[in-house]
């Protein structure tokens, strides 16, 4: 199983499943594309791994693409939901797991066991 370290924070160690189009092409195409965003991202982000979850409900939702109308499309959550059952089934099995990691990151505090 594939990780990419997004930020290792004090409470938590933020990952993402590689699988499919990456987070950090992600994030390569909204800062390319609105750099305002993907700033507000990185602070969210970044105190999500410093604090937790925010206890505001809009603080996450949007999170990972971009929502066009009130109604998550189905095409998303079905990504979300077999990307959950491929993690759940890689950690039954006991998978590898391998980390992958910016040069400007230092080694996490916290792996996935």
């Amino acid at each position: 199983m594939d990780l990419r370290l997004i930020n290792d924070g004090v409470r938590f160690t933020l990952y993402a499943l590689e699988m499919g189009e990456s987070v950090a092409d992600m994030m390569k195409n909204l800062e390319r594309d609105n750099a305002d965003e993907h700033a507000r991202m990185l602070r969210r982000l970044g105190q999500l791994a410093e604090r937790g979850a925010s206890r505001r409900k809009d603080e996450f939702n949007a999170c990972g693409f971009h929502k066009q109308s009130r109604k998550t499309p189905r095409q998303v959550v079905a990504v979300a939901r077999e990307r959950k059952k491929y993690y759940e089934t890689a950690r039954e099995r006991d998978e590898p797991i391998r980390i992958f990691k910016d040069a400007s990151q230092k080694q996490p505090q916290r792996v996935p066991q």
